[in-house]
C-alpha cells in the first residue's frame, strides 16, 4: 500500500550496481597492472636465469681459456660486473613490485572496508526507511478514523442545528401566541375596567366647551357667560391652565357643529386628542400636561 512517501527500493538498486560497477572497474585494472607486473617479473627473471647461464658460461670460458689474453679476461670481468649491476637493478625493481602489490592489497581491503560501510549504511537506511512507512501508515489510519469521527459529529451538530432551529421556531410561535393572549388579556382587561369604572359625568365639575370646526376653534371657561374664537395654540395654554387649576375635577366637552364641515376622522382625532390630555375621565393620575 502506498503511504506517499516515494520509493527508495529503484534508487538503491541503482546506487548499489553503479557502485559495484565502479568496483568491478577498479578491479579490473587493479588485476590488469598485477598480471602486467607478474609478466614484467617474469621477463625479467627470465632474463636474469639467461644472463646467470652465459654468466656461468663466460666463467667456464674462462677457466677453459686460463690461457686467453689478459684483454679477454679484463673483458669477462667487465662483463660479470656489468651483469652483477643487472641482478641488481633487477633485485630493486622487484622490491617496488612488491611494495606496489603490497599498497594494491591495501587499497583493495580498504575498498572492501567502504564497501561493508556502504551496505550497512543501506541497511539502516533501509531499517529508518520501513519505520518511517510503517509511521506514516499509523498516521494516515488514524487521520482516517478521525476523519470518521470529524464527520460524524458534523453529521449530529447538523442534526442539532436542526433541532435548535425547530425550537427557535417553535418558541418564536409560543412568543407571538404569548404577545396575542397578552393582547387579547389586556384588551379584555381595557374593557373590564370601563365596565367597572363609573360613567363619565360633568356633575360636580368645572366644565370646560371647546369647539371645533373647518373655521377655527373656541372656548369657554367655567364661569364665562359665551364663547371665545382663539387658535389653536392659545387653546391648548388655557386648557393647560384649567387642568392645572382643577386636576381631576375637570370636565372637557367637545362640540363639533354640524356644519363644521370637518370629516369624521378628523373630528375624532381632535376630540380624542382633547380629552386624552385634559379629561378628568382619562387622566386617572391626575397628571397635566405642560402648557404648549
Amino acid at each position: 500500500m502506498s503511504s506517499g512517501f516515494p520509493s527508495l527500493t529503484g534508487a538503491q538498486e541503482e546506487m548499489e550496481e553503479g557502485f559495484w560497477s565502479s568496483f568491478s572497474n577498479v578491479m579490473m585494472v587493479i588485476l590488469k597492472i598485477f598480471l602486467l607486473v607478474i609478466v614484467m617479473m617474469a621477463l625479467n627473471n627470465r632474463n636474469l636465469l639467461d644472463d646467470l647461464k652465459h654468466s656461468v658460461k663466460a666463467k667456464e670460458a674462462a677457466q677453459v681459456e686460463a690461457q686467453k689474453s689478459a684483454q679477454d679476461a679484463q673483458k669477462a670481468a667487465q662483463v660479470a660486473e656489468f651483469q652483477l649491476k643487472e641482478n641488481a637493478t633487477l633485485e630493486e625493481q622487484l622490491d617496488y613490485l612488491q611494495q606496489r602489490s603490497t599498497a594494491l592489497e591495501m587499497e583493495l581491503l580498504s575498498s572492501r572496508a567502504e564497501t561493508e560501510q556502504a551496505r550497512s549504511l543501506n541497511t539502516d537506511k533501509e531499517t529508518e526507511l520501513t519505520r518511517l512507512q510503517a509511521l506514516a501508515r499509523e498516521q494516515a489510519d488514524s487521520l482516517s478514523l478521525r476523519e470518521q469521527s470529524l464527520n460524524a459529529l458534523q453529521t449530529e451538530l447538523s442534526s442539532k442545528n436542526a433541532e435548535i432551529s425547530g425550537l427557535y421556531t417553535k418558541v418564536d410561535e409560543s412568543e407571538k401566541k404569548l404577545l396575542s393572549m397578552n393582547g387579547s388579556y389586556a384588551e379584555l382587561d381595557k374593557k373590564y375596567q370601563k365596565l367597572l369604572k363609573p360613567a363619565r359625568s360633568s356633575k360636580g365639575k368645572q366644565v370646560v366647551e371647546v369647539v371645533y370646526q373647518k373655521g377655527g376653534y373656541g372656548i369657554r371657561k367655567p364661569g364665562e357667560a359665551g364663547q371665545r374664537s382663539v387658535g389653536r395654540d392659545v387653546l391648548e395654554s388655557e386648557l393647560a391652565g384649567l387642568k392645572a387649576q382643577y386636576g381631576t375635577d375637570l370636565y372637557v366637552k367637545v362640540i363639533i357643529p354640524d356644519n363644521s364641515g370637518l370629516s369624521y376622522n378628523e373630528a375624532w382625532r381632535f376630540t380624542n386628542d382633547m380629552l386624552s390630555k385634559y379629561d378628568y375621565y382619562h387622566q386617572p393620575d391626575g397628571s397635566v400636561p405642560a402648557p404648549r
